[in-house]
């Protein structure tokens, strides 16, 4: 088969037109998945403001029932974050999971750009342990840090980062956990200039101690690329480690530092100490110590995570005064 100029040009041309259709039909299915899910802030009845973030300000609301509504500090948005925010909401619809905070719905219309979600009627696990000093047994606290780490292990397996995991984002209700606000935040959102003093950067309390040494690194003032989200399933590890070690102590990693002093340990790869803090056996400690890893590519997934849990001996938390130094069978499965 023989083809001239001529028809070569009409095969690209013809090509050409199929990719533009593709992507026409491509835009506007993901515009049409996203209408699904819009819901006309009129339609809500706001309520009580019951806490606020770096992105947001929660509402307790009405829509069908009880729901909480999470409007963003976003009054003028620019396209850019418009697009980010319809991500986000993206993001969110793909989720479905026992662990994680149901999304109902979101309000994508400016002035006001809001997430409609379920209503956690429980204590988050900041309140349960730094506010009212509630102390859970061997099985409960196993329970609830494998809860959890079934919830991250199924974010991750769908390619979604948490990027805020902490204890304040935790619901306990009941013996069920519950995650919340997934995937919306970055490092640009925290990383606020003082505009009195453009060389500090307003770092929220108790948040220096969630970030892994990567992310620390990032914070300067001066340097418009770390307006970059560095943020990744091993950072989210990281943060995970923190979290198990609140519910082991009882506090924060360098609860009585400064936070430069924060800053230069954990970019330094410094971690907490953990002897005279928590008696635990060496199995749990060296899993803690696995998350904590100043190389990301040496934390493990919360795959392996979940499965060196499940090898922890029952009600094999505290530490035996004759347990050996050596790594433990269960931390041997992280590195494997």
């Amino acid at each position: 088969i023989q083809c001239d100029d001529d028809c070569s040009c009409a095969v690209d041309d013809l090509h050409s037109q199929i990719s533009d259709v593709v992507k026409h039909v491509k835009l506007r299915d993901r515009g049409s998945l996203i209408s699904e899910w819009v819901i006309p802030y009129q339609d809500i009845e706001v309520g009580t403001l019951i806490g606020t973030g770096r992105v947001g300000k929660v509402y307790k609301a009405k829509w069908h029932g009880e729901v909480a509504l999470k409007i963003l500090y976003l009054e003028n948005p620019s396209i850019e974050e418009k697009n980010d925010f319809k991500y986000k909401v993206q993001v969110l619809r793909r989720t479905r999971h026992e662990n994680l905070i149901l999304f109902m719905g979101a309000c994508m219309e400016p002035p006001t750009l809001a997430i409609v979600c379920s209503l956690c009627k429980g204590f988050t696990l900041h309140q349960h342990i730094h506010i009212r000093g509630d102390k859970f047994d061997d099985n409960r606290l196993i329970s609830i840090i494998q809860q959890a780490a079934e919830a991250m292990s199924y974010l991750h397996a769908r390619g979604i980062v948490h990027r805020d995991l902490k204890t304040k984002n935790i619901f306990l209700e009941h013996n069920k956990i519950v995650i919340t606000d997934f995937g919306l935040i970055s490092v640009a959102d925290i990383k606020i200039a003082n505009s009195n003093r453009p060389d500090k950067l307003l770092i929220p309390q108790r948040w220096l101690c969630y970030q892994a040494p990567e992310i620390i690194r990032l914070l300067n003032p001066f340097d418009p690329g770390c307006e970059v989200a560095y943020y990744t399933k091993e950072t989210d590890v990281y943060a995970f480690g923190v979290v198990w070690f609140e519910l082991l102590s009882g506090m924060w990693p360098f609860q009585d530092e400064h936070s430069e002093t924060i800053i230069w340990k954990i970019g330094k790869g410094y971690k907490q100490a953990l002897n005279g803090i928590i008696e635990i056996s060496r199995e749990a400690k060296d899993i803690l110590l696995m998350m904590w890893a100043y190389d990301p590519l040496n934390r493990p997934s919360f795959e392996k995570i979940l499965k060196a849990f499940e090898r922890l001996p029952k009600r094999k938390l505290i530490r035996s005064p004759s347990q050996p130094t050596y790594l433990t069978r269960s931390a041997n499965a992280l590195i494997l």
